[in-house]
């Protein structure tokens, strides 16, 4: 069983990954990908954070979500590490993909991801989707029937409120147990985490703050979210902040133990100091939460065989 958690290349998520790849925690079998989405610094330095410890990473090599690929001279450029055997080169099947792409050099794995039947028909008829180590498709009847190989199934599992609802609709609810529900047809299983697939160049203000936390309750993955109780207009976040955190503070203690990572500890622990870290450091705090219960579950269901 692998487990490859989908990430965009903004900031916090590129901090949240590389302060899990300096904590060495992550089995084998948890493989993040990162689409770029940015030139930023953070890019190359979390790669490198991931090589300097042997630990694999997928960075996607045609980017889809931003105008990262169309910038021709990058500044901050992740490529110089594609020798590295901890890197695995991922693509975005596009018309525009060359096929040759899809082979990695010197027996290096590669990844695919496709999004659509007609592409992935097409592909199929052309003789390319022999090549990638991996390859990552919707969970759909008509994909699995279409497909002669095992696959990992992509699904985003976050919810996002529309119109006048909020998550103080659904404070607690089912997020994940893709696991086991996979069956020979699926080698693993990738999702978008709790940033969810849809990506948006400059975020969107919201009424509330809200913290997100993943957490097992048997074999099932749930989520928690705090909310703020002033929902009234865009204005002080550092309040409604306050707010959120004090709902975290009293709640964690009553989890187990496996709940109480080192991120959600650092999380409770802005209640005590009376802090606000900025909005950004609460998303990478989260992230980095939902990769240490992820990697405690891994060890202990789908060990890796040495």
């Amino acid at each position: 069983m692998i487990y490859f958690p989908y990430f965009r290349g903004r900031q916090y998520d590129l901090q949240a990954l590389k302060a899990i790849a300096q904590q060495q925690i992550l089995p084998a079998n948890i493989i993040p990908i990162i689409e770029p989405v940015r030139d930023i610094r953070g890019l190359p330095q979390t790669v490198a954070a991931f090589v300097d410890h042997a630990q694999p990473v997928v960075v996607i090599a045609n980017p889809t979500v931003s105008d990262y690929a169309l910038t021709q001279q990058k500044l901050y450029d992740w490529r110089p590490f594609r020798d590295n055997p901890a890197l695995i080169v991922g693509h975005i099947l596009t018309p525009t993909l060359i096929p040759d792409e899809l082979t990695a050099p010197n027996g290096h794995q590669t990844l695919l991801v496709a999004r659509q039947y007609d592409e992935l028909k097409a592909a199929q008829q052309a003789g390319w989707l022999t090549a990638p180590n991996y390859l990552l498709v919707p969970p759909e009847a008509r994909i699995r029937q279409l497909l002669q190989r095992p696959t990992v199934s992509l699904f985003d599992h976050a919810w996002f409120p529309e119109h006048d609802r909020s998550y103080a609709d659904i404070t607690d609810g089912f997020f994940s147990d893709d696991w086991a529900l996979t069956t020979h047809d699926y080698s693993g299983y990738s999702d978008y985490t709790i940033s969810g697939g849809h990506y948006s160049e400059h975020g969107y203000p919201a009424r509330a703050v809200t913290l997100h936390l993943t957490y097992f309750r048997g074999e099932q993955l749930r989520i928690h979210r705090f909310v703020s109780t002033d929902r009234s207009d865009y204005k002080h976040p550092k309040e409604k902040f306050f707010q959120a955190v004090a709902q975290l503070a009293a709640w964690l203690p009553q989890q187990p133990l496996s709940t109480q990572t080192p991120a959600a500890k650092q999380l409770a622990a802005y209640h005590e100091q009376q802090h606000f870290p900025g909005l950004g450091v609460v998303k990478r705090l989260s992230l980095e939460h939902h990769l240490q219960v992820m990697a405690a579950y891994f060890k202990e269901n789908f060990p890796i065989e040495k």
